[in-house]
């Protein structure tokens, strides 16, 4: 090999090293999360979630546990999203005990109880958390069912239909898997 071939490769070799470079620091940018990660306690995990918004969602809990079929899902998450004024901390939503992991699908996060079903969403002109759907049973003390729904912030009285409807939205999304670091964070929809 001459000089010449010599030069031009250590050129190229050089070139790919700063390209490579450049990409790592740019993959640093690109996560909007790392104040967040950083303020955490050793006992918070957290889950990016790839939804059908521009950036990651990202949850934390420190309350943990093995659902039977996700080993660290959740029942209650503190919801942030990157937006306009960076990393924000929208709330927190919760189930009503084991039986009712936290959950997402493309378009929300889901909370449920024994009597209850609700799909929150992020508004990201608003960079605000709401209640973007829920369905509810309440019993009478003969025992009678009344149904009543949520939608977009509006109460209604709402059938068993409807609450199966968004039962059915729930079983069919998916638990988050928290971690403890970043390996095994980012939590895509399974397609089954």
């Amino acid at each position: 090999m001459n000089l010449k071939n010599k030069t031009k490769t250590a050129i190229a070799g050089l070139l790919i090293m700063a390209m490579c470079l450049a990409a790592c620091a740019h993959k640093q940018k690109e996560n909007p999360y790392g104040p967040v990660v950083e303020k955490l306690g050793d006992e918070d995990a957290y889950a990016f979630l790839d939804m059908d918004y521009k950036n990651y969602v990202m949850v934390t809990s420190d309350g943990l546990y093995d659902t039977g079929t996700e080993s660290q899902g959740a029942i209650y998450c503190t919801v942030y999203y990157y937006g306009k004024d960076g990393a924000v901390n929208l709330g927190t939503i919760m189930s009503d005990g084991t039986a009712y992991p936290i959950s997402f699908s493309g378009d929300g996060i889901f909370a449920a109880s024994g009597h209850g079903i609700e799909k929150y969403a992020i508004s990201e002109k608003d960079n605000q958390l709401y209640l973007k759907k829920a369905a509810y049973v309440a019993y009478d003390e003969d025992g009678n069912e009344h149904y009543t729904s949520v939608t977009d912030g509006k109460e209604m009285n709402s059938s068993e239909e409807e609450y199966e409807e968004l039962a059915e939205e729930y079983r069919e999304s998916q638990i988050i898997h928290f971690s403890y670091g970043a390996d095994g964070c980012v939590n895509e929809i399974i397609e089954y």
